[in-house]
């Protein structure tokens, strides 16, 4: 195996996310206003993502945008009771409800260090 062969590239990561969470090429296409086939050419790399859809995955994915772009800072599969029933809520709304736990989440660090 190629050095080439082990570096993870964007669209790599995109297709591995988009499975780890159960979406379809449809829905995240859906969610940042595309169509299908322009999420099948970002998982090819033939297509590079804009600002405000690096942003909207990363809210959709609780990760931060750099790790979307470059593979760097933390990410683990996010797995909340409200994801459960997924077919009731839209894209929109789960990333909503995690860009909430996000800022709860940095809240709760802020205060622990200031006690």
């Amino acid at each position: 195996m190629g050095f080439k062969n082990m570096v993870e590239t964007v669209g790599d990561r995109l297709k591995r996310i988009r499975l780890e969470h159960d979406f379809t090429q449809n829905q995240i296409a859906e969610y940042l206003g595309f169509k299908q086939g322009q999420i099948a050419k970002l998982e090819s790399n033939k297509r590079i993502l804009r600002s405000d859809s690096i942003i909207k995955l990363s809210n959709l994915y609780r990760c931060s945008p750099e790790y979307i772009i470059l593979g760097i800072g933390e990410y683990s599969k996010t797995n909340m009771a409200f994801r459960s029933n997924n077919k009731n809520l839209s894209l929109d709304d789960i990333a909503e409800m995690n860009r909430i736990i996000n800022n709860l989440e940095f809240l709760s660090r802020i205060t622990d260090k200031q006690e």
